[in-house]
């Protein structure tokens, strides 16, 4: 629960822009709260698909900020897989063991034996001076400026047909699960439709809006092409694994 959500609307009303550290989705439901009264709120993590996000809130007749607005470094290594694979829960049980808030720094994004690390500038000193050793390797982060294109998750794009635009009707074809695990998967709070939280199996999925799935990956409707004469939409989607 973000305990500062009164003053940031305080703080945004008086004109300042105000930054917050890095956001779960709950949270990011509270800040999305504020777009009100004269108010816009902006999220980044650091890249496109980013689930953890910082969010500036600022008067909305303000320039939008830019990404370098968001102060995420971003930092970069690569780890031997022959030796041992590497999880996102052993690097983030490692960068825990500095004592450190998760507030302070967003996804851990693990691709073709590649590691990146979302961080507030103001703790990433630290905490790549201090990196522990992860599953007994020394692993050494330089900063990059981005993801590079080659190790971002390959988005797949097909054809489905499904009866209606529901949201656990297109989980369930765009990752080949039963309707029932979709709405199993929705029920337990582990979709995000464009970083909000959605519990609702029966929820109406729109054009471009970010589907994600925890421990699945990501889904976007990327066009509607047409119905056919049984009346079942066709869609063209992106899924990232």
């Amino acid at each position: 629960m973000l305990t500062r959500l009164g003053d940031y609307y305080r703080e945004a009303l008086d004109g300042q822009i105000v930054l917050t550290k890095f956001l779960d989705l709950e949270e990011i439901k509270e800040i999305n709260s504020l777009n009100k009264d004269g108010l816009k709120v902006y999220l980044y993590g650091g890249y496109e698909e980013a689930e953890r996000v910082r969010a500036i809130v600022q008067l909305a007749y303000y320039e939008a900020p830019l990404p370098a607005d968001f102060k995420i470094a971003i930092y970069k290594t690569e780890y031997n897989a022959n030796y041992q694979t590497i999880g996102h829960r052993n690097v983030l049980g490692s960068i825990m063991s500095l004592g450190i808030e998760r507030n302070t720094f967003g996804d851990i994004y693990i691709n073709n034996q590649v590691i990146y690390l979302f961080l507030t500038e103001e703790i990433s000193g630290y905490m790549i001076q201090n990196m522990p050793m992860i599953m007994h390797q020394r692993l050494e982060f330089r900063k990059v400026d981005d993801i590079c294109d080659d190790e971002k998750n390959q988005e797949v794009t097909k054809e489905i047909q499904v009866p209606s635009l529901r949201l656990d009707v297109i989980i369930a074809k765009c990752l080949n699960i039963s309707r029932a695990k979709a709405a199993e998967i929705i029920e337990a709070g582990n979709v995000s439709i464009n970083h909000l939280i959605c519990k609702n199996i029966s929820y109406q999925c729109q054009l471009k809006q970010i589907i994600s799935i925890r421990k699945f990956g990501r889904i976007t409707i990327l066009e509607n092409l047409r119905t056919t004469r049984k009346d079942r939409i066709v869609l063209l989607v992106g899924v990232y694994h």
